[in-house]
């Protein structure tokens, strides 16, 4: 399809060596980069120059024969040459298409799939390790060791069942059953463990600015991200609904969220942007809850603050560049252990002190922040189930409860856990996951 509309800038008719055997000795060469134009589809207009190299399978990212045509970016010219292309036959990529075709054709697993949409949103370098670490095989490797160790005990109660007689000797069960006790079971616990407390370096920890009406919490915003994302005024109530972005500090991706402040009698656009706002407090890691420096606390304040309930609070004391004689604010001595950062989001001061602060918090309490292998939700969710069967199946080992149902609960978690490297997961599951995908990746 692409030689339809590719031509070498100088090409022999005669035939060449090739360095893969089995493959024809002509033009293309396997793995060889060709320079030449791509023309319209009647080859009487050029459109642009390009690289052309064709990559035979299995050794190619889909495992099958692809061949790659290298451009310049502008967009009017790649439509161009989708159009020339398109009308020689060929149709567009569907969301993902490369990589489910290189996961059906088993160059992948489903775990490295992901990995790959995990790479392409990576928000720090962090994230972006982990990604690459599963991209690598790295929680493929993992199933494919518990699933070993789960398989011999299998094979072992179903030999006790078929095999009655035969096993009345074979009494010792530690060989068997020993690896799932002390090593299946808590390293499946350590990856769910993982999800739940480092899972926010995949996705960017989700901090919420939270405050009454006017207390600089746009300010705050455009301070945190480094640019005039918010709009500010001294109107209350300016921002209606909430805007999000991210930054990062020392490896910690963060998504920060400007809520609208919350008050009492609010019109009726800011009363459904108050809504909104409680949706993602109750969704959010950490609340920066902002006061005013300039006035004392209110009654909204307390009630809001005590409505939060429940979350890690950091209280941002802003306009702390106010005059001595204008500074009117007294925290409550409840709040006295509460971390407390002054700022002044219009001078920017206190800004960095805070983000450190943001960032010492996320990692302060998070365990193993060295652990390279952090599985998703969908992932999580399938390693609890076969967790569960383990555990039930443990427990049936210990009351010496019939093997027929102990096999029962090993197979489920041995479907569990090829759920999650792709060989039992359902069609709709796989069209979920590859419709997260830019188009044709």
């Amino acid at each position: 399809m692409a030689l339809s509309v590719f031509r070498p800038g100088s090409i022999t008719t005669q035939p060449v060596s090739s360095p893969i055997p089995g493959y024809a000795q002509t033009f293309p060469r396997p793995r060889h980069l060709y320079y030449g134009h791509v023309y319209d589809i009647n080859f009487e207009q050029i459109i642009d120059e390009a690289l052309f190299v064709f990559m035979p399978e299995p050794r190619s990212y889909t495992g099958e024969d692809v061949i790659e045509l290298q451009t310049h970016a502008g967009p009017l010219v790649l439509q161009k040459i989708l159009n020339a292309l398109l009308q020689k036959g060929a149709r567009l990529a569907e969301a993902g298409e490369f990589t489910r075709r290189a996961f059906q054709n088993g160059r992948i697993d489903l775990t490295q799939a992901e990995a790959v949409i995990d790479i392409i949103n990576a928000k720090s370098d962090r994230s972006l390790e982990l990604s690459m670490a599963m991209v690598s095989g790295g929680l493929k490797q993992k199933i494919t060791d518990f699933r070993e160790m789960i398989w011999n005990a299998l094979s072992f109660a179903e030999a006790a069942i078929d095999f009655p007689d035969d096993m009345a000797d074979e009494i010792e069960t530690r060989p068997y059953f020993g690896p799932i006790e002390n090593h299946v079971i808590p390293e499946i616990q350590r990856l769910i463990d993982g999800y739940n407390t480092l899972n926010f370096l995949r996705d960017g920890l989700k901090v919420v600015i939270v405050g009454g009406p006017n207390v600089g919490k746009s300010s705050l915003m455009n301070r945190l991200i480094n640019k005039d994302r918010a709009i500010v005024t001294d109107v209350p109530g300016t921002t209606r609904d909430f805007i999000e972005e991210s930054f990062t500090v020392n490896g910690v991706p963060i998504v920060v969220t400007d809520t609208a402040g919350i008050r009492d009698n609010p019109d009726t656009v800011e009363k459904i942007g108050i809504e909104k706002a409680w949706k993602i407090i109750h969704e959010s890691d950490i609340i920066l809850f902002t006061l005013d420096a300039g006035r004392t606390i209110q009654d909204g304040d307390l009630i809001l603050f005590n409505k939060i309930g429940g979350k890690k609070i950091v209280l941002v004391v802003n306009k702390t560049d106010l005059p001595i004689d204008q500074i009117r604010l007294s925290l409550p001595d409840a709040w006295a252990n509460i971390d407390t950062i002054r700022i002044s989001a219009l001078r920017n001061q206190g800004i960095d002190v805070l983000k450190e602060k943001i960032a010492q918090i996320s990692l302060g309490s998070k365990i193993q922040t060295e652990q390279k292998i952090i599985p998703n939700l969908r992932q999580k969710i399938c390693l609890e189930k076969a967790l569960q069967s383990l555990q039930d199946a443990q427990a049936g080992h210990s009351r010496a409860i019939y093997f027929e149902l102990i096999t029962i609960d090993f197979r489920a978690a041995l479907n569990h856990l090829s759920e999650i490297t792709g060989e039992t997961a359902k069609p709709d599951i796989l069209d979920t996951i590859f419709t997260r995908f830019c188009i044709g990746k």
